[in-house]
């Protein structure tokens, strides 16, 4: 049943504007302000009055993340270890970085004792920028040597040729994505990497400006918008200002769904994975812990579909008084909480409704959406 709300009198915006500059006595409710940045200035106060129309959420349907864990390969048999140590710890989701090429008995020893067919498989680094194929073709000979088909798989490769690059082999990138599409369906190729910038909405503006860069490149080489984004995700970074991240993730799926619409796409929210800016992290790694866990907060209530979070000692291993193992656990342990106790995905956007959210998200995607439009 639920609950009758009628029998408590509303309150507008102004009656609440009137107590709470009562209550400030010699301040007013300006000196609260936060100023973003020379464009965005956010009030401390929202209310249902500044919406025409109660705020909806962006997606209507439930879904859980992806608990992921970074595996850096440096000795295959290590890594393989590692790999299997965060399996039993409950990650759901294994990223392999291979900073140099692996040939097809490496990669079968990487993943020797794991079952691709439950997690997802990625895979980032120097070995996937210089030829991202290969790994499709070491995944198709593991899936046959386990009597399993491609189609059941999924994961990504980070490969974004046109983040460092002003020359790309688009008929390259057509061809493969055209190849993702017949044998790995639930792979996405092309990994958008965000890039903070100097002002707030530069990250946004950046993402943006690839991802429809990727779109009006491969439509010139015959693949449609709506396949282009369906094997496309965005990497994004979060910090440690906590309803900043959170805006800010939303703002760039809502700008997203306009661009999917400039191009007459199927208005499909994008597929995004979420780490963290390791320069959120301090010294005192305690407090990195409880940082962790804000910061994956805000990747959460952001939406992300997939989210590595943090050791609280990365980068600093040499200071800390556990073996790195620990750290691993402390990491994976934090989604566990906010994903089984906490039960935060089993709530269609969470953040929706919360008019504070809301207004900075509209406030972003406003500021991003100018700056993009100002390029054409």
């Amino acid at each position: 049943m639920m609950p009758d709300f009628t029998e408590f009198p509303a309150v507008s915006k102004e009656m609440w504007l009137q107590q709470i500059q009562k209550d400030l006595k010699d301040k007013t409710l300006e000196d609260l302000s936060w100023k973003l940045s020379d464009q965005i200035t956010v009030a401390p106060f929202a209310h249902a009055d500044d919406f025409s129309v109660p705020p909806a959420p962006l997606t209507a349907t439930a879904g859980s993340w992806e608990i992921c864990e970074d595996i850096f390969v440096a000795d295959p048999a290590i890594a393989n270890r590692t790999a299997l140590d965060a399996l039993e710890g409950g990650v759901q989701g294994l990223r392999f970085y291979l900073k140099n090429g692996v040939d097809s008995d490496v990669f079968a020893q990487l993943l020797h004792d794991v079952h691709p067919d439950f997690i997802g498989l990625h895979f980032a680094g120097e070995a996937v920028d210089a030829n991202p194929g290969i790994l499709f073709s070491y995944i198709s000979q593991l899936a046959a040597s386990r009597k399993l088909k491609t189609a059941q798989l999924h994961g990504s490769l980070a490969y974004d040729p046109a983040l460092h690059h002003e020359i790309v082999d688009w008929r390259y990138l057509a061809d493969l994505l055209q190849f993702a599409s017949e044998s790995f369906p639930h792979f996405t190729v092309v990994s958008i990497q965000s890039e903070p910038g100097n002002s707030p909405v530069a990250e946004i503006v950046s993402m943006l400006r690839r991802g429809n860069l990727y779109l009006e490149k491969l439509s010139e080489r015959g693949i449609t918008p709506d396949r282009t984004a369906a094997h496309m995700q965005f990497d994004l970074s979060v910090g440690k200002s906590y309803f900043y991240e959170i805006a800010k993730m939303r703002a760039f799926k809502l700008l997203w769904l306009h661009i999917l619409k400039v191009w007459n796409a199927p208005l499909t929210l994008p597929a995004t994975a979420v780490h963290f800016n390791i320069d959120a992290y301090t010294d005192d790694l305690y407090t990195n812990m409880i940082r962790a866990t804000t910061m994956a907060m805000s990747a959460v209530l952001g939406g992300a579909d997939r989210l590595t979070v943090l050791p609280y000692d990365a980068g600093r291993e040499a200071s800390a008084q556990y073996p790195p193992a620990f750290g691993r656990r402390i990491a994976r342990n934090v989604q566990h909480l906010l994903q089984l106790e906490s039960g935060l995905g089993d709530i269609p956007d969470p953040a929706a409704g919360s008019y504070y959210i809301e207004t900075l998200t509209r406030q972003l995607a406003e500021a991003a959406w100018k700056e993009f439009r100002n390029d054409e």
